[in-house]
């Protein structure tokens, strides 16, 4: 993207329909599945790669570059370590960054270098370096008379994901009950939650740059299949009708290929290439794909993606041992639906509902832009969320005047960013929040924060 109900059942069905809130301890944790098979086996080829991304998601920090081989990924030539840099928020600056990368190109250049002097045999093994023969020492048992030129081909840089995994596991971990009362009323194995680490850490705000979007990174022709994606609303950005759609489209895969390991592997490559390939290898075992497959768009995020999973079901599963301690999960906002009967502008809807304005921004992720800074009006028809504890707030929207409603229209105040503020102090300052001035403003980037820059601030 690049089932079955408790026996409360009703109870259930009640609390999806009407948001976060109510689902809030309705469900159970994501765990083993009911099945009475392990629906995601484990081959013994693709151990190794799982092992890699464990490493990478709890081991290795985002100060970390791991340089190694993008076949076979338990072959590692060294691990690049800069905390050292770090400053007391745990990142580099941007001349830091930039002497990081210069390092990361040359000591992936090092290691090219190694590998093409052991296969031209310019050195004879007496005369290598310790450092190269601790290199031969890693293909001691690859076949092939030309295992290091094409290992040369295959040097890959990794940085590690330890901070950003552990954050994203903590946002999830507070839309839990509602995704896996999704996942098991869909007949969906609620483990596959999980996928949202693999594809965007669960950040709400994830964009890929082709265009995949939320935390399922819903590319939009697929997305448009199940979900609502206009000028004004885009349901890919919303966490729990993106994990319907997400159920819909795994059961559909899983249904076409038999297997959940194909099904998430189709997720990122596609179904139709993941049935190519099954015909094309003769196999569906998971581990025979991704060991033989050699289809023109079936490269290292598709050879990966299930064995990524399988990392991070384990560190999740076992989190206290990866992370040193349990992982707090981030509270999801306690919310119930309304169906707008008229379409009608978000600061005039916000005071009916007797709520902030940068309330329902956060609680609908769905509004663009076009919504947030009053182009265009809420749909009619659309389900938004409001507070739990907005008791009055269905009939005063309902009763609101439509003229009015259409006419409404948000105030704002301007900040000029000044040396050493960041989008969370500025949010913090006006009482709203980073992720609303991020989508007022069209930032995609916070860290790229330019002083002297007019940011737009909700005034009321």
């Amino acid at each position: 993207m690049k089932g079955r109900f408790l026996d409360r059942a009703g109870l259930v069905a009640a609390a999806v329909a009407m948001g976060l809130g109510c689902l809030a301890g309705a469900g159970q944790a994501i765990g083993a599945s009911d099945a009475l098979q392990d629906p995601f086996p484990r081959p013994r080829a693709i151990e190794p790669n799982v092992a890699f991304w464990r490493d990478v998601f709890a081991r290795y920090s985002r100060n970390h570059t791991i340089i190694h081989d993008n076949v076979d990924l338990d072959r590692v030539y060294a691990v690049l370590d800069f905390r050292d840099w770090a400053g007391p928020n745990g990142r580099l600056d941007a001349k830091q960054e930039r002497l990081r990368r210069q390092r990361e190109k040359e000591a992936r250049a090092r290691y090219v270098a190694i590998l093409e002097r052991l296969e031209t045999g310019r050195a004879r093994p007496g005369d290598w370096t310790i450092e190269e023969q601790r290199v031969a020492a890693l293909f001691k048992d690859a076949p092939g008379p030309d295992r290091y030129q094409g290992a040369a081909e295959r040097v890959r840089l990794q940085s590690g994901l330890r901070e950003r995994f552990r954050e994203g596991y903590a946002r999830l971990k507070g839309f839990e009950p509602a995704m896996v009362e999704i996942f098991r009323r869909k007949g969906v194995p609620p483990e596959l939650a999980r996928m949202t680490l693999v594809e965007s850490t669960f950040d709400l705000e994830a964009y890929s740059k082709v265009g995949a979007a939320g935390v399922w990174q819903f590319m939009p022709r697929t997305g448009r299949q199940y979900l609502r994606i206009d000028s004004a609303i885009d349901e890919r950005r919303d966490p729990l009708r993106s994990t319907w759609a997400a159920a819909e489209h795994l059961r559909s895969d899983y249904e076409s290929l038999g297997s959940w390991p194909l099904a998430i592997t189709a997720y990122n490559h596609g179904r139709g290439g993941i049935a190519r390939g099954v015909r094309m290898v003769g196999s569906s075992d998971i581990g025979a794909l991704v060991r033989r497959y050699e289809g023109r768009n079936f490269g290292f995020a598709s050879r990966n993606f299930y064995a990524e999973f399988l990392a991070a079901l384990d560190v999740t599963r076992d989190e206290e041992r990866f992370f040193g301690g349990p992982v707090e999960p981030i509270p999801a906002p306690r919310s119930r639906e309304i169906r707008m009967k008229k379409s009608m502008r978000l600061h005039y809807a916000a005071r009916q509902a007797g709520v902030g304005y940068e309330t329902l921004i956060a609680m609908n992720p769905a509004f663009l832009s076009r919504v947030v800074d009053g182009r265009s009006s809420i749909p009619a028809g659309y389900r938004m969320r409001v507070p739990a504890t907005s008791g009055d707030a269905q009939l005063a929207l309902a009763q609101a005047d439509a003229s009015r409603a259409a006419r409404g229209r948000p105030r704002y105040q301007f900040h000029h960013v000044r040396r050493g503020q960041t989008l969370g102090g500025i949010a913090r300052r006006y009482g709203t929040t980073a992720g609303t001035l991020q989508r007022i403003n069209g930032i995609r980037r916070p860290r790229s924060l330019r002083v002297g820059a007019v940011l737009k601030v909700p005034a009321g």
